[in-house]
């Protein structure tokens, strides 16, 4: 079974997708990074939640192609 997420998690994740789509990857240090870059979070577990979301959303983009 999938864990639900926070509300603030998915807004903020398909936000940065929406506006931002080709600055993301299926790597996840690279998009913690991009995340920190973009939305100036502070705290690191709500950084690595996101880019945790945003990176899972990516990689299921490439397997639909």
């Amino acid at each position: 079974m999938g864990s639900i997420k926070q509300t603030n998690i998915k807004s903020t994740g398909h936000a940065l997708l929406r506006q931002h789509p080709d600055e993301f990857t299926t790597d996840f240090n690279a998009n913690k990074a991009q995340v920190e870059k973009l939305t100036g979070v502070d705290s690191k577990t709500l950084r690595n939640r996101v880019a945790g979301y945003v990176t899972r959303k990516v990689s299921s983009k490439g397997r639909r192609k």
